[in-house]
């Protein structure tokens, strides 16, 4: 065992304790900053959960639906997005009890289509490698397959043709489908679907009735008797929003988020969010009795992977987080400054207009979630503010306003790329040739093919099933509007196409450089004669 490790699992049983219970103390001037946090971000609503000891505290804040006046209870039910990893984790843990896999076993025993770097490796990934982080591709890898609205298949297939930017096992890289397709090999190995499989080894040993794990749970089909006599029942959801022009916009729901739905598709109440957070103080026990059995729920917050993160970085602030690592569905770190610190461990959310972040500090019995139907990474930190603020307050650490701090920061970064793109940008831009020469169709090994269009004197991208106006924005650059590619991307999301040539003579190259990069050509689409 490594330095790094053994000083985690030191650090992880020997932290500080906050002895007096401040959670009462600290509740009213946490709630005026949960006001405050939603207006600076303009969320429509957040959801908090608090549990503490016997105790549980539960609040909701704000609208479902933006501008409708429906408000958000405790038992509105929320998309809570990668915090379904947690769930997906635990439910291994209870498969690997059952006997049913192992951590060890290799990903290709399950999935003979699974290839990932070369032969050699792709023999050697295991189940606990995908549910890591230590794949060795960089982080995000393949997200943008998903936000265009790929297959599963075609997902695993664009997988096989990312190269590797580490040795697997050596660097943490954040990763989505790959956790994705453990939740295929856990469907392949019960015959049964994720939410089948969450309901019946986690939500309902638990007393969870809002939980799910698919577009129905939120949205129900309606028959045809119901959409013709507009009779449809009003459910308690929290609709997706996202940030369009400053103004907040309600998004319509999505299947994108259920592709791999045991790495993002859970949904559930913040009540029953508060028995999950419950069970995990309670080391995984439901009555005083182990659900999931020690030997096995502890391999989930041992560190697998360190996780290199910036001082400055805003979901891990270095003044505060430290020996920050990846176990299996958990962040773990140590939260604090001197000799205030506890060891804990979370997880965050965001996906398609919705934020959600978690945290247990195990030795105070401590757990914190929030929920929000506001934003993705792109649009949101939120929940970041929220629970450092909560932690400074319980551990009485100097004061940080973390919502004016992240979203200063957050503003800044937005306001330099724009700046960066503007820079580039001639002072008199004009199309460098005449629409037509921009006309043809374009073939990428990992995206597929695109076309270019001309009608009504105006280029068009056609794109799977999206057909995009484009402005001219500078040169052989045509500018659109990220989210008309996909609603995955937000406002902020910049929309390019460039063409060039590798002749000098004609326009045989194209490329959507900042939102289509991944592969060996890094997105680069080549004419199709």
């Amino acid at each position: 065992m490594n330095q790094f490790f053994a000083f985690f699992i030191c650090v992880f049983l020997c932290g500080y304790s906050v002895h007096a219970d401040r959670l009462h103390d600290i509740l009213p001037e946490f709630e005026a900053y949960v006001e405050k946090v939603k207006q600076t971000w303009g969320a429509p609503g957040v959801a908090i959960t608090i549990v503490k000891g016997d105790e549980t505290y539960i609040k909701a804040f704000g609208e479902r639906e933006v501008g409708t006046g429906k408000k958000i209870d405790t038992n509105t039910v929320f998309q809570i997005a990668s915090l379904t990893k947690n769930f997906l984790a635990h439910l291994f843990a209870r498969l690997v009890q059952d006997g049913k896999v192992n951590w060890d076993d290799p990903v290709v025993k399950y999935i003979p289509q699974f290839f990932i770097g070369d032969d050699d490796v792709t023999k050697k990934f295991t189940i606990r490698d995908l549910l890591s982080h230590r794949s060795g591709l960089p982080s995000f890898s393949g997200d943008t397959f998903w936000y265009v609205g790929f297959s599963q298949d075609e997902m695993i297939s664009g997988l096989s043709k990312l190269p590797l930017k580490n040795t697997p096992r050596a660097k943490y890289g954040y990763q989505n489908h790959l956790v994705g397709i453990a939740s295929l090999v856990a469907e392949k190995i019960t015959g049964k679907t994720i939410e089948v499989l969450f309901k019946e080894y986690l939500f309902t040993p638990l007393g969870i009735t809002s939980g799910g794990a698919s577009l129905e749970a939120v949205s129900p089909k309606q028959s045809f008797f119901e959409r013709f006599l507009g009779s449809s029942k009003d459910l308690n959801v929290a609709y997706a929003h996202d940030d369009r022009g400053g103004v907040t916009h309600k998004l319509p729901f999505s299947s994108l988020i259920y592709l791999f739905p045991g790495t993002s598709g859970a949904s559930m109440s913040i009540s029953d969010y508060a028995k999950w957070l419950r069970f995990l103080v309670n080391k995984c026990a439901v009555n005083n009795v182990p659900l999931i059995a020690p030997m096995h729920s502890k391999e989930l917050i041992t560190p697998h992977i360190a996780c290199e993160m910036k001082p400055d970085d805003n979901q891990f602030p270095g003044d505060r987080y430290t020996k920050i690592a990846y176990g299996m569905g958990h962040f773990l770190y140590t939260y604090g400054e001197g000799d205030k610190k506890v060891n804990g461990y979370g997880h965050m959310g965001a996906f398609y207009g919705t934020r959600s972040l978690m945290m247990v500090v195990p030795e105070e019995k401590l757990g914190i979630a929030i929920f929000s139907n506001y934003g993705s990474f792109r649009v949101s930190f939120l929940p970041e503010a929220l629970i450092n603020k909560f932690m400074d307050l319980y551990l009485n650490l100097s004061p940080i306003d973390w919502n004016m701090r992240i979203k200063n920061d957050f503003d800044k970064v937005k306001r330099i790329n724009k700046q960066f793109y503007e820079a580039e940008r001639l002072q008199n831009p004009k199309p460098a040739r005449k629409l037509a020469n921009y006309v043809g169709r374009f073939r990428n090994d990992v995206y597929g093919e695109l076309s270019l269009v001309v009608e009504s004197n105006k280029l068009h991208l056609l794109y799977r099933d999206k057909k995009i106006p484009l402005q001219h924005y500078n040169a052989n650059q045509f500018s659109f509007s990220a989210y008309l590619l996909s609603d995955s991307f937000g406002n902020s999301d910049i929309g390019r196409i460039e063409f060039g040539s590798t002749t000098g003579r004609g326009l045989d190259i194209c490329s959507l450089w900042t939102l289509l990069r991944e592969g060996k050509d890094e997105g680069l689409f080549r004419r199709v004669e």
